[in-house]
């Protein structure tokens, strides 16, 4: 099964218009109770009236929806196939594109705990059918059977939920392939609806030490300048993370 968890975006929903109806049929919008009057005949779960932030919103997705291999969506993405006679440029997926890339998204959760899709930052200078041991972002993919067998949480941090889910996978020797025979993309982070109406640059420094405390070998915090994200032009914090070293680490723990 496929959910998109939305907010403040029901007029705008770009993920759900660019799958085709086959996906759509196995796709389920995760609305907040307050808007659940917004969205017509598309296929909703709504959650409880207390729940207004993604973190909650992914745990409660985890709980009582998920049953084995399922993805979690962003509302806003686009996709791209890349080309077979120059590599390193992509074409706009059609939808036998992507239903071929959930496909195998599909039979690769068969072996893998965790799954994603390249993200379109750099995806041209890399033509690898896979990367390995990254980054996931806004394509995630995960047998809900090993989060609950090992107690990982989506809401531990108020926002940065999915670097703190990789990394406790990694650090449990669970690897994880992006498929890169695609790649997906966004407007851009913290537009207006989704997680902007909570998301300041406090609340982002928050997030950002709580990480480097959950996972201080592998986590580093720091400042960063953006021309394009978070409105542009600004410095906030960030973070510093080696994935490939916290994978490693389970080899020495076992």
């Amino acid at each position: 099964m496929i959910y998109i968890p939305t907010y403040g975006r029901a007029n705008k929903q770009t993920t759900w218009e660019n799958l085709p109806q086959s996906l759509q049929e196995k796709t389920t919008l995760v609305v907040q109770d307050r808007e659940k009057h917004l969205y017509g005949s598309l296929p909703t779960a709504v959650l409880p009236p207390h729940i207004h932030t993604l973190e909650p919103t992914r745990q409660w997705m985890l709980e009582n929806l998920a049953d084995g291999p399922f993805v979690m969506l962003d509302d806003d993405l686009v996709f791209a196939t890349r080309r077979q006679d120059e590599p390193t440029k992509f074409y706009p997926s059609s939808g036998a594109d992507i239903e071929k890339m959930f496909e195998a998204v599909q039979l690769s959760l068969q072996q893998y705990a965790h799954v994603g899709i390249a993200p379109r930052e750099g995806a041209n200078r890399v033509t690898d059918q896979y990367l390995w041991n990254t980054r996931v972002m806004r394509v995630l993919a995960y047998d809900s059977n090993v989060l609950k067998r090992h107690s990982i949480r989506f809401d531990r941090l108020p926002v940065m939920i999915d670097f703190d889910v990789t990394l406790q996978l990694y650090r449990l020797g669970y690897q994880c392939p992006l498929l890169n025979s695609w790649c997906h993309n966004q407007a851009g982070s913290n537009t207006e609806g989704g997680c902007s109406h909570y998301r300041t640059d406090a609340v982002q420094e928050e997030a950002a030490r709580t990480l480097a405390e959950l996972h201080p070998k592998f986590v580093t915090v720091v400042k960063k300048y953006t021309k394009t994200s978070w409105g542009g032009d600004k410095t906030r914090y960030d973070v510093r993370v080696q994935w490939k070293k916290a994978l490693e680490s389970s080899l020495s723990t076992g």
